[in-house]
């Protein structure tokens, strides 16, 4: 056998063995837990908590916003400061 054809062949053939081997060899394809069911009140209890940490995502994310404008505000009249005592001095 041409040893230069094993080496070229080498190299897929190891990858679809470690593909097989990462997938675990199942063809499962659902994606359902093997868990116990999650009661109806525990359920509602995570979609509350769930819009509270959303309304507080976007509370910080507005907080966040401001402090970026007031900074660059900041950046401005520190600016126009320093170029109104440059020309006061010039």
């Amino acid at each position: 056998m041409n040893w230069t054809l094993l080496l070229l062949l080498a190299c897929p053939l190891m990858m679809l063995f470690c593909m097989k081997g990462m997938s675990g060899g199942s063809k499962k394809t659902d994606h359902v837990s093997d868990g116990p069911p999650v009661s109806q009140q525990d359920m509602q209890r995570l979609q509350i908590q769930m819009a509270d940490l959303i309304e507080q995502n976007h509370k910080l994310t507005n907080e966040v916003e401001g402090l970026r404008t007031k900074s660059s505000n900041v950046i401005e009249l520190t600016e126009e400061r320093l170029s109104s005592i440059s020309r006061a001095n010039g």
